[in-house]
């Protein structure tokens, strides 16, 4: 929990001299990179061979990635996945819990692999920069995906979530 002089400070650090807060339409790669770090978690960039880039990363034993989208090096929105993968078809606990839950969402994911009895849902959120987001924004995005995987994790994989309250409704 925030006191008032940490939340003073916070505000300190994301004012301009002349009072405003910093909004940035886009970020780079490196920035959201270090965004992460600041949170205490890695996070490895890679930009592959078509000039995509991304960041891997991982919390309590979940690896999962920051998609950017966008013109490179300053990216209009980003994408947090992560993949859980299921050994029955997933596709009610998806619904369920997309109805369930509003930035977070899970997608089940269709291909040549499910009709061999495999299944594997794609859990993502997205951050879109347009308008103008401070950093303190994108920090609170992080630690909110942070909080809603194991959430994400027990509808998929049917663990008992209770006392878990949603910060997400």
């Amino acid at each position: 929990m925030l006191h008032g002089s940490q939340i003073s400070l916070l505000y300190l650090c994301a004012t301009t001299s002349s009072g405003g807060i910093y909004m940035n339409e886009s970020f780079t790669v490196e920035e959201i990179a270090e965004l992460i770090r600041d949170e205490g978690y890695k996070a490895l960039v890679t930009i592959d061979e078509d000039e995509d880039a991304f960041i891997s990363s991982a919390s309590d034993g979940a690896e999962w990635d920051v998609v950017m989208h966008g013109l490179s090096p300053f990216y209009g929105s980003i994408s947090f996945r992560y993949l859980l993968f299921s050994k029955t078809d997933p596709i009610e606990e998806c619904n369920k819990f997309n109805n369930d839950y509003r930035f977070l969402k899970l997608y089940r994911v269709v291909d040549e692999v499910a009709v061999k009895g495999k299944f594997y849902v794609r859990a993502e959120m997205d951050c879109d920069f347009a308008g103008g987001v401070s950093k303190l924004l994108v920090s609170a995005t992080i630690r909110r995906w942070i909080a809603l995987l194991p959430i994400a994790e027990d509808a998929i994989y049917g663990k008992l979530s209770s006392g878990l309250e949603s910060e997400n409704q």
